[in-house]
Formats: C-alpha cells, sequence, structure tokens
C-alpha cells in the first residue's frame, strides 16, 4: 500500500516564516523608537541655553555662593578698614538681611551661572565689583550703628578689590563643555536610531501580508510611544522633586527631565497625522472593495423589468 506525503505548500511556508519573522522586527522597530525619541529629546534639551542655565542655577547652592561672597567682602573689610574679623562678621550679619544685599549676591548667582554654562573657548567675566557696590552705603551704616570708626572711603577700597578675587572651580568641567559632548554623541545617536528605524519599518512592510495597514499601524505605534514618553518625563519630573526645590539637585534634575516635552508631542502628532491620512485614504477603498458586485441574474431580471 503506498502512501502519499503532502509537503506543505509554498505559500503556506512563506506565511508560517512572516509570522516567526515579523515580531522580532517589530521589536527591533520599537527600540529603535525609543532610541530615536529619547535621542531627540536629550539633543533638544543640550540646544536648549536656558533650560540648562536654570537647571544649573537650581543645582548651585545658593547658600555657599552667599556665605562665599560674604567672605569675601569680611576679608575686605579686615584688611582695609583694620576692623577685626568678629567685627567684620557682625557687620555684615546686619547687612545680609537688606533686599539689596539679596539682589547683589543674586547678581552674582547670576554671572557664575552664565560662566559655568558659556561656550567652550570664551571667557565670561565676574563683575564682584559691580554686583557689590550697592552693598557700600548699608555697610557703612552698619559701621555706624555698631561704633566702629573707619577711614573715609575704607568700604569702596574693600569692594573695588573683590574686582580680582578668582572664582575657583576646581578640577570640575564647564558645564558648556559636557553640553556640547552630550549634543555630539546624541546627534550620532540619533542618525543609528533613525537608519535602524527606517531599515526595521521597510522590513516589516516588506514581510507583511498587507502593507498601507502596516505603515499605519508603524506609524500609530510611533505616535503612542511619544505621547507615553510625554507622560512619562512629566511624572518623572513630579517625582524627582515632589516638593518644590527642597533639594537643589533634585529640583535641578527635575528641571532638565520636564523640559522640551513638546519634542514628544511633535513627533506624536505628525505620526498621528500620517496613520489618519492613510485610513482616510483607505478607506473608501475598503467600502468598495466591501460592495458585493451585482450578479448576472440580478442584472437579467433588471433588464427583463425594463
Amino acid at each position: 500500500m503506498n502512501h502519499t506525503h503532502e509537503s506543505p505548500s509554498k505559500p503556506g511556508r512563506t506565511l508560517a516564516a512572516r509570522r516567526v519573522v515579523l515580531p522580532w522586527i517589530l521589536w527591533v522597530f520599537g527600540l529603535s523608537t525609543t532610541l530615536l525619541l529619547v535621542g531627540l529629546w536629550g539633543r533638544a534639551v543640550t540646544i536648549d541655553r536656558d533650560t540648562i542655565s536654570r537647571s544649573t542655577e537650581a543645582a548651585l547652592s545658593a547658600d555657599i555662593v552667599t556665605d562665599r561672597v560674604y567672605e569675601w567682602v569680611g576679608e575686605g573689610l579686615s584688611s582695609t578698614t583694620g576692623i577685626s574679623d568678629e567685627e567684620a562678621e557682625r557687620v555684615l550679619a546686619g547687612v545680609r538681611s537688606h533686599p539689596e544685599a539679596v539682589e547683589a549676591v543674586d547678581a552674582i548667582i547670576d554671572d557664575v551661572v552664565a560662566a559655568l554654562v558659556a561656550p567652550p573657548g570664551t571667557n565670561p567675566t565676574i563683575d564682584v565689583e559691580g554686583a557689590l557696590s550697592p552693598l557700600v552705603p548699608m555697610v557703612v551704616s552698619e559701621l555706624d550703628a555698631q561704633g566702629l570708626e573707619v577711614p573715609a572711603g575704607a568700604v569702596d577700597a574693600a569692594v573695588e578689590s573683590l574686582d580680582s578675587v578668582p572664582l575657583d572651580a576646581g578640577e570640575a568641567v564647564p558645564v558648556g563643555t559636557v553640553t556640547d559632548q552630550a549634543r555630539a554623541v546624541l546627534t550620532t545617536g540619533v542618525l543609528i536610531a533613525a537608519a535602524m528605524l527606517a531599515l526595521a519599518g521597510a522590513l516589516a512592510v516588506a514581510v507583511s501580508e498587507e502593507r498601507w495597514p502596516m505603515v499605519r499601524s508603524l506609524a500609530t505605534r510611533i505616535a503612542f510611544s511619544a505621547m507615553s514618553f510625554a507622560v512619562l518625563f512629566r511624572l518623572g519630573g513630579w517625582a524627582l522633586d515632589p516638593d518644590g526645590g527642597r533639594s537643589p539637585l533634585r529640583r535641578s534634575g527635575a528641571i532638565l527631565v520636564e523640559s522640551n516635552l513638546d519634542v514628544f508631542l511633535i513627533v506624536a502628532g505628525l505620526a498621528a497625522a500620517v496613520a489618519a491620512a492613510i485610513w482616510m485614504i483607505r478607506r473608501p477603498l475598503r467600502t468598495s472593495a466591501a460592495r458585493p458586485a451585482p450578479s448576472d441574474e440580478t442584472t437579467t431580471q433588471e433588464l427583463v423589468s425594463v
């Protein structure tokens, strides 16, 4: 008795191969989408000087800078007026609470931040004397209030001596240099991710049984991924700093994470527009294809009735 062995048909083998390969292609497509979105967002952050400045200013402890500034002023008073360090500290303690003093220190902090985020190759200056000049009348008034006699013009000389005080950052790399290096790396990552995304998308369309529905599905995936990242980063910024600035470093990170979310929204909008356009174009075609063609019997009956 002869047994006939039927081998599977070629279309069946092709369909099985597609079902095995397509999930892996879509996984690569999803990974590429993630890398591309994060790369685009990160590159946008490195270009956003305002965000970098605000983040750096938040990370910079105002108390440390303030103490350092008044330490300089105290040293200048001691060296030019002849009063002791303790007397200089008492005088400055009475000055620190004035709004003009707070504004003067804030101006110095702004100069420090501008110096830190300056592009490589530039030599930004910090005008300490110009920022602290408004403090001179308050210091003179406080010296008189405490009964400390100082020579005329000694306070002016103390402030003028601060113009040459260096702001030593130690071995820290300027923020501007870090952002430029990060931008170069992220640009390369964006190009690689875009190439991977295009290749994976082309392969997914090629192995799919229906190509236009697959293109629409891929665009929808990108739109949902971008929206998900926008929500995730927004919640991440809140999670980093739920107390609203209690920790300088956490506030600095929250400013970065919450910034440039419009990158995700723009990508989501473009991808959603592509998916919607394909759906609107394909809808009339599906409707006409689903409508049954008139049979011969129906046509004959119509002719007889006429």
